[in-house]
């Protein structure tokens, strides 16, 4: 019974196997998608806490309820630049998330994406390092 919503095609009849490549293709692009909007919701956040950091750090040293010549254990002078560095490292953050977004896709429609696990090493160690010079940055005395 053919019916309008019900027509078979000749020339648009999918092969089962090719059907099922395509929905897989399609859940990868979409978790590629969402690996994308995770970097790019952490840059924001990067970004808009690292405004504030510099705001806040001018608010204090313009409305002298802090002078330049206290010691708070840091300086707001420092604390000004991380935040200016938390903008830079948000920016830097949304060019590579497009950079492997777009990496990424070009593997999975060619059909030969590998995970690249020496990139979940780098990312691992950079913030680990990046850690461990902030607490030592925290409780210098």
């Amino acid at each position: 019974m053919n019916t309008p919503g019900n027509s078979v095609n000749p020339e648009r009849k999918i092969h089962p196997i090719a059907g099922i490549r395509a929905q897989a293709n399609v859940r990868q692009h979409l978790s590629n998608e969402r690996t994308y909007l995770a970097y790019v919701r952490t840059a924001i956040a990067l970004i808009s806490f690292g405004v504030t950091i510099n705001r806040f750090s001018l608010f204090l040293i313009q409305s002298r309820r802090l002078g330049m010549q206290e010691e708070l254990g840091w300086s707001l002078v420092n604390v000004e630049r991380a935040g200016l560095g938390m903008v830079i490292l948000g920016i830097t953050m949304v060019l590579w998330a497009v950079v492997h977004y777009t990496s990424n896709r070009r593997h999975i429609d060619r059909g030969d994406y590998r995970p690249r696990p020496w990139l979940i090493w780098t990312i691992a160690a950079v913030l680990v390092g990046g850690g461990g010079l902030s607490l030592l940055w925290l409780f210098q005395q």
